[in-house]
């Protein structure tokens, strides 16, 4: 009866929060918010082009901490070169030293630019990067779609109730939206240039964010062959579960996965594996389909010394059809026991 009640509760709280509506323009642009501690603005973008080439690149801007930032790239036959977290001064919009992300058009195109070093141990690359965003996909809010008030209500019913608990609750209230799209342009590498066409993904939330408050988490974001693109996540922070988020667009449009397994249902060869599979169900008594995937070109990352995540670009097949995309998945060093470097 005790637990019944706490679902019901927690599903009708989860329900308002889903009852927000931004416009685009209101989306599209850097939220900062000074008054709440660990208040964080980040935005994300990754290409992956059929010569080879791909790159992932962060800003997130922090009220009460230092921003963070990412540049990273593959090189075909030269390896992973690339910064994270430099030291770089934080200009107006989505800008820290030579990074830039410029909206055009929102909800449809970006500009991204970025002229300097890359490291890579002891060898040093230079990368000029210009490339232009399109749209293939509408803007996906998670608001809206990828999550319900039941799935995630059901989690945190879970979960023991106290004071401290709904305080770290709050962490969930996020704005969180993703899409597909197309990067076109130049990639110039040490001074060879190259004309590039990517496939490519890309995300922007804001609230509060502290990283010692996760355990553990994946972020899968596949694109394929027939133009359709799919967004399986799980995330466990230390105070709430196998919080799931999903969906897949095609033929136009966007569908809630019905159900992804949870961490304990998966099986994984170690904590940070470099390929995966499990099946998912798109709707209610819907057929069952396979996800596979093999990671390639690994870019790790440290976020305030506490988690560790890793990116890679991925080969994905998803039932019958093929695709490629980018797979991350992260764990708290302290509490996992892992080598990372091992990990890639």
């Amino acid at each position: 009866m005790i637990h019944s009640i706490k679902k019901w509760i927690a599903i009708k709280m989860v329900g308002r929060s889903k009852q927000r509506s931004l416009s685009i323009d209101q989306l599209e642009v850097k939220h900062l918010n000074i008054g709440i501690k660990s208040f964080n603005d980040s935005s994300y973008f990754a290409g992956i082009s059929k010569e080879g080439f791909s790159f992932v690149t962060r800003q997130s801007f922090r009220n009460d901490k230092h921003n963070e930032n990412w540049m990273m790239v593959h090189i075909p036959e030269e390896g992973v070169f690339g910064f994270e977290n430099r030291e770089m001064e934080e200009k107006e919009g989505f800008s820290q030293g030579e990074l830039l992300y410029k909206c055009i058009k929102p909800g449809e195109n970006w500009q991204l630019n970025y002229n300097g070093s890359l490291p890579q141990n002891n060898n040093t690359g230079q990368l000029k990067m210009d490339l232009n965003w399109q749209s293939v996909a509408p803007i996906v809010v998670f608001d809206k779609i990828g999550t319900t008030a039941k799935q995630v209500g059901t989690q945190i019913a879970k979960e023991k109730w106290d004071s401290n608990f709904f305080k770290k609750l709050k962490e969930l209230d996020q704005v969180h939206y993703e899409q597909a799209g197309k990067l076109s342009g130049l990639f110039e590498w040490n001074g060879v240039k190259h004309n590039l066409d990517f496939v490519g993904v890309r995300d922007h939330s804001w609230g509060v964010r502290n990283w010692e408050d996760w355990d553990r988490h994946f972020w899968i974001l596949g694109l394929l062959e027939d133009g359709s693109f799919f967004n399986f996540s799980m995330i466990s922070y230390h105070f709430v579960k196998n919080l799931q988020a999903a969906f897949i667009f095609d033929n136009g449009a966007y569908t809630t996965i019905f159900k992804i397994p949870n961490f304990d249902e998966i099986e994984m060869d170690g904590m940070m594996p470099k390929s995966l599979s499990f099946d998912v169900i798109e709707k209610e008594n819907g057929p069952i389909k396979r996800m596979s995937l093999e990671m390639k070109h690994f870019f790790p990352f440290h976020m305030d010394n506490d988690y560790y995540l890793r990116q890679a670009k991925a080969d994905f097949s998803y039932g019958d059809k093929k695709g490629v995309g980018i797979a991350e998945m992260g764990i708290n060093l302290k509490t996992y026991q892992i080598d990372v470097n091992s990990t890639y």
